[in-house]
């Protein structure tokens, strides 16, 4: 046997030794390696992913914006169907031109899959079931009102309870059969109110405002009633004596009516900035579910006013994008100043969520084909409003703010 070579093995065992280690940090770094890469690839696809799902995920919903589509399915009743139809703005009875295609159109807001379903009037009653609302404003809180109870005649007639046979009031109707109650209240301006003179006309004439001072009509609504719908707006453009903290501010909209006593000018969107400030603090105690604030439909006068000749004699709705369809400067300011005192109402409330905004300023500033104009009577006929531009036929496009009151108040 030959003899060992005892630094041979040492320098054998030393390399083993070597080779092994080496071996061991190669796949101590290997498998960091791949953890480090496996979780690296795990990070940035969840990232990817959540970035892909925001990109995909659709904006909010804003109902408020879209465009008026053709509806073939429309309109969902008629004057034969419905009997709850101001004989005003009943414009199938006194033949408006072209109403059959006027008719033919449904509100569809902008953006992927944000679509507004159509009016089911019995998931209606069913959600007002042992209910109450009430309409708060002016004449067009009535015409909408008269709107809704046409959509839901295909399910029940309600009964008026204390009929009236009169414009400018409150009336109230029940649905038996749902214990739900509607009922209009006339205010139109929200706020405290009355007639400058002895004997003057209610249409016609100058009317002292009372900016600070809410409409005694609204205690009866925070007190009894679980929604409600408020207005108003369009009757600050007339005459009006404003008063705030016990003095005269000044007149707004027509003037003061030749009080000479009075002389300074009050913008009207200042005035129904106000009126909409006390109106919703008065409604501050409101116990109901929710409190709906629709802001202004503006009228469609073209060539003149309503007492120079002016007239609404479109026959189609106007796209969004065009000029016809901003709002003018006075409904303009009206819809500023509405938004923004809903908005300080919700952020001042214990529960924002039971206020809600009804904005349907924009989508029917494209509707100026919707109104009677001259056609809410007969041409032999004398009435004091003779072209109206202001309310809207039923059915029309004003039957939209039941689908988007339903979709408020199921939202």
């Amino acid at each position: 046997m030959k003899p060992t070579n005892s630094g041979s093995q040492l320098a054998v065992r030393r390399a083993a030794s070597t080779t092994g280690l080496l071996f061991v940090l190669l796949l101590v770094a290997f498998t960091a390696s791949n953890y480090s890469s496996l979780n690296t690839d795990r990070l940035v696809g969840a990232a990817s992913s959540s970035h892909a799902e925001t990109a995909l995920a659709p904006a909010a919903c804003d109902v408020a914006k879209g465009e008026w589509v053709p509806d073939p399915a429309a309109p969902n009743y008629t004057n034969a169907t419905c009997p709850f139809i101001d004989s005003r703005q009943d414009c199938m009875r006194y033949g408006k031109p072209e109403l059959d295609s006027i008719l033919r159109w449904r509100w569809q807001p902008h953006g992927h899959g944000c679509d507004l379903p159509r009016f089911d009037p019995a998931a209606f009653l069913r959600l007002v079931r042992h209910k109450s609302m009430a309409f708060v404003g002016d004449s067009v809180a009535r015409n909408h009102l008269q709107s809704l109870m046409c959509l839901l005649s295909s399910v029940e007639h309600p009964q008026e309870t204390d009929p009236k046979d009169c414009i400018h009031c409150t009336r109230s109707y029940h649905y038996r059969s749902h214990n739900f109650t509607a009922t209009v209240f006339w205010t139109p301006f929200l706020v405290r109110w009355n007639l400058t003179r002895d004997g003057a006309l209610q249409f016609m004439d100058p009317h002292n405002v009372f900016l600070d001072e809410p409409d005694p009509e609204l205690a009866r609504v925070a007190a009894g009633y679980d929604y409600v719908v408020l207005n108003g707006a369009k009757w600050f453009t007339r005459p009006v004596v404003l008063h705030e903290g016990g003095r005269v501010l000044g007149c707004s909209g027509g003037g003061c009516g030749g009080d000479a006593n009075v002389t300074a000018y009050v913008p009207p969107e200042r005035a129904v900035r106000a009126a909409f400030r006390t109106a919703l603090r008065a409604l501050r105690g409101f116990r109901g579910s929710r409190v709906v604030v629709r802001t202004v439909a503006p009228p469609h006068y073209e060539n003149g006013k309503w007492y120079d000749g002016g007239n609404c004699l479109r026959t189609r709705p106007v796209r969004s994008g065009d000029a016809a369809a901003e709002l003018p400067e006075t409904e303009a300011a009206f819809h500023a100043a509405q938004v923004e005192e809903f908005r300080a109402a919700a952020a001042g409330a214990d529960d924002p969520g039971r206020f809600a905004l009804l904005d349907v300023s924009r989508m029917m500033q494209m509707r100026g084909d919707g109104h009677p104009g001259q056609y809410g009577h007969w041409p032999h006929e004398k009435v004091g409003f003779g072209i109206d531009c202001v309310h809207w036929c039923l059915p029309g496009p004003i039957d939209a703010w039941s689908e988007l009151l339903l979709h408020l108040l199921t939202s």
